[in-house]
């Protein structure tokens, strides 16, 4: 799926450049996708690795190895620009030693809406989603382990349903909270347990619900709510892309783009920073080279940063196999 996760992030990154397609955002229909994957490796990672209660801190501590060494990287190199060389975004109006440790515990920017986090000091703006990823990383060994896939699954989809239908907020619920997507997360383990969308009951009717739900908000104009449509479509292409990359065989340049993916997804805003800064103007030109240049920061943060650490993270898998 590397080819396919490194598709993703250029549609966040484009989407941040303010690409639109069909009127929808490519960036909110690949981040569903994003969960819908890491659903599906984070039961593979802990059915093969830390299915034991006892090992629960090891998994914990395999993640922060995966996620903090790019993380940090382009945190420093955000950091470093912004104090010497200034940057004009609202999203680092009002820097604070408190805002800095939220950004370092990534957790707190999942909840940016909430007023003692805020969005004035997101270094990595992007990096809300990975605070949501958090949430669903201390909570999935528990309900793997315990059993409690389907309790969860259909608890999050009446809150996303609740969402959907605007009795709480659409964009929160909907989209961003772990509450509410949970349910997308459990797809992609369920996609792992079993691959035949016939017979796998919850992704069969997250699918078929999704098209009904989509189709509705063609109906009724009072369900086209933030993100409604963004979400449902990343549902369901999401389900049938991943479904079918299941099945094929991983080759060396799923592994060489699948390596450059969370970097591009992480470093992209750091361009778009300076760009903003700049005044520059989105065109074709500058979109191109907004994603060469995150590319290219990808590579160092890959190569020079966490694959010094992978071994790290082997070791700890074959330990605790």
């Amino acid at each position: 799926m590397g080819i396919y996760r490194f598709l993703l992030s250029i549609f966040v990154a484009i989407s941040h450049a303010g690409v639109l397609i069909n009127g929808l955002n490519p960036g909110v229909i690949a981040v569903i996708s994003f969960l819908i994957i890491s659903g599906y490796v984070m039961t593979a990672l802990i059915y093969k690795n830390y299915f034991d209660p006892k090992k629960i801190a090891w998994f914990y501590l395999d993640r922060i190895f995966r996620i903090y060494p790019q993380y940090l990287f382009n945190i420093i190199t955000v950091l470093i620009i912004y104090y010497n060389f200034g940057l004009n975004s609202h999203y680092l109006s009002q820097p604070s030693q408190i805002g800095l440790l939220q950004n370092l515990l990534i957790i707190p920017m999942g909840f940016y809406m909430i007023p003692w986090v805020g969005e004035k000091f997101m270094i990595i703006p992007p990096a809300w989603s990975l605070g949501l990823e958090g949430c669903f990383y201390i909570l999935i060994p528990f309900i793997l382990i315990y059993k409690l896939e389907k309790i969860f699954f259909w608890l999050s989809y009446i809150i996303f349903f609740m969402a959907y239908l605007g009795i709480i907020h659409t964009d929160y619920f909907g989209y961003r909270l772990i509450f509410g997507t949970i349910f997308i997360f459990i797809c992609g383990s369920f996609l792992y347990k079993n691959n035949n969308i016939n017979t796998n009951q919850p992704v069969k009717f997250t699918l078929i619900f999704s098209c009904l739900l989509l189709a509705a908000t063609f109906l009724d104009s009072r369900l086209i709510l933030p993100f409604n449509r963004e979400v449902l479509t990343g549902l369901i292409l999401g389900i049938m892309f991943i479904h079918l990359l299941i099945k094929t065989k991983r080759t060396y340049l799923d592994d060489f783009f699948g390596n450059l993916s969370y970097g591009l997804f992480l470093s992209h805003y750091l361009v778009i920073f300076e760009f903003e800064q700049l005044e520059i103007r989105w065109n074709f030109q500058w979109i191109l080279v907004m994603l060469l240049t995150s590319i290219f920061l990808s590579g160092i943060g890959f190569f020079c940063f966490e694959k010094p650490v992978i071994a790290l993270r082997k070791k700890i898998r074959k330990q605790h196999n």
